[in-house]
């Protein structure tokens, strides 16, 4: 019975049976150009050859992450990604390992608030057989009862580990507090108390739910032509079949970030020194203003030269760090901006916090342009391997701007005026909508 499939090369759209990947697909394949094929039960493959090389990449993204998660059940989508590399139907956990040694292969498998990941790095001469192997992890996970022991408690050891640091502590509470109704509140590995009531017999339930294929985005990286690429995969999940029931609403999580007056709370820890965390609600991942944002975040907050370190570090010595963030995420996001100093200066750094921020319609060309070749530099050093390459395409076709915009970013970047910086920072910049945490 011949699938159809729709192939996407660049912007172009044709529609052909599957049994063409042996025909002619070869003679309009643009090999410098990543291609994008969909097949008839929603799984997609994004291709990018990159001759010479001698490895693939491969990297799957299957949608949802801990946005499907309850309170009550935080942490099972880490417990199930993670568990996937640990046995299957065909293989224990030792024999996958001693296989994929024997290739030079690499296959491993995290979580994070909007996907699960599972990626495979190999020498493109041994990329078929190790497909197998990915492909039996992805489709045929066991769960062993065992290992699953072991997860949860090295799990629960990580989540007592992250008491020592003040960063991860304000951080945690942080979102608690910025995100409260929303699932982005919770830790990607959930809490030691949810950790430990999760029963192995609820996580192949909730594999089902997640490992959908049309939840499913694979990127291929590396020495490896479209056609081998494609039949390949076409092999393992073209046929794939819809199993359990699609029971998420995401539509409950729109209003995460909706709020009318300012949120300040302290707290008091172990910790001798002290560390405040300040936040805006800010756009998810596909808003226009993404690469404004992306600019104004490297001015205050980029590094060694950024407006924060310069105030608070260089010029008056007041912190031992102090930084921003503009996390990309797929349905809102926070702009954030922290450091870390003694108590005794924590009223300081607060106030100089604020009057960074509203300086920010002080800007010139040369420290407009200074950030975006610093943002541009980061982002193109992060390009250097085949792996990064894979991770990146899926990740802009997940978050919702299209594996396109790979290259658009840069683009974009190089299109920021000062106009737009003073724009988006009004809008942005809501003291009103602030929230602030501090630990001390």
């Amino acid at each position: 019975m011949i699938k159809t499939m729709k192939i996407i090369i660049l912007s172009a759209i044709c529609y052909l049976p599957a049994s063409l990947w042996s025909d002619g697909l070869s003679a309009i394949c643009l090999y410098s150009q990543p291609n994008k094929v969909q097949f008839e039960n929603g799984f997609t493959l994004i291709h990018l050859e990159k001759k010479g090389v001698g490895l693939v990449t491969a990297t799957l993204f299957v949608k949802g992450g801990t946005l499907n998660e309850s309170d009550e059940k935080a942490g099972i989508t880490h417990l199930t990604s993670i568990l996937l590399p640990k046995g299957t139907d065909n293989r224990t956990a030792e024999k996958i390992a001693l296989e994929t040694e024997s290739l030079g292969a690499t296959i491993s498998a995290a979580c994070s608030n909007d996907f699960s990941e599972v990626y495979l790095v190999v020498p493109s001469y041994n990329f078929k057989t190790s497909f197998d192997i990915f492909a039996d992890i992805v489709k045929n996970p066991s769960f062993p009862e065992q290992e699953f022991e072991k997860e949860k408690i090295r799990t629960i050891a990580g989540i007592k580990a992250k008491a020592d640091s003040i960063f991860q502590v304000n951080y945690d509470l942080f979102n608690e507090s910025m995100f409260k109704n929303h699932p982005y509140h919770r830790p990607v590995v959930g809490y030691e108390n949810t950790i430990k009531s999760i029963k192995i017999s609820e996580i192949p339930d909730n594999y089902r739910k997640n490992f959908r294929p049309e939840n499913m985005i694979l990127s291929i990286v590396g020495d490896i032509d479209f056609k081998e690429a494609g039949l390949t995969v076409e092999k393992h999940f073209a046929n794939i079949k819809i199993i359990g029931e699609d029971k998420t609403d995401h539509e409950k999580h729109k209003q995460a970030n909706s709020r009318s007056k300012p949120t300040r709370s302290v707290h008091r820890g172990k910790f001798h020194q002290a560390y405040i965390f300040t936040g805006f609600p800010a756009p998810d991942g596909s808003g226009k203003e993404y690469a404004v944002i992306k600019v104004i975040n490297t001015i205050l907050g980029g590094g060694m030269g950024s407006r924060l370190f310069t105030a608070l570090r260089e010029e008056i010595g007041l912190v031992y760090e102090a930084n921003s963030f503009y996390p990309t995420r797929k349905e809102t996001s926070a702009f954030v901006l922290y450091a870390g100093t003694s108590k005794k200066n924590l009223d300081t750094v607060e106030s100089i916090l604020k009057k960074e921020i509203k300086k920010l319609n002080e800007i010139n060309d040369d420290e407009l342009q200074n950030a975006k070749t610093y943002l541009k530099g980061v982002y193109i050093l992060d390009h250097r391997t085949v792996q990064r390459q894979s991770w990146y395409l899926t990740w802009w076709e997940i978050i919702g701007k299209g594996y396109e915009y790979d290259q658009k970013y840069l683009e974009d970047i190089d299109k920021v005026t000062i106009e737009d910086i003073k724009t988006t920072c009004k809008k942005l910049f809501n003291f009103d909508k602030s929230v602030t945490v501090i630990m001390k």
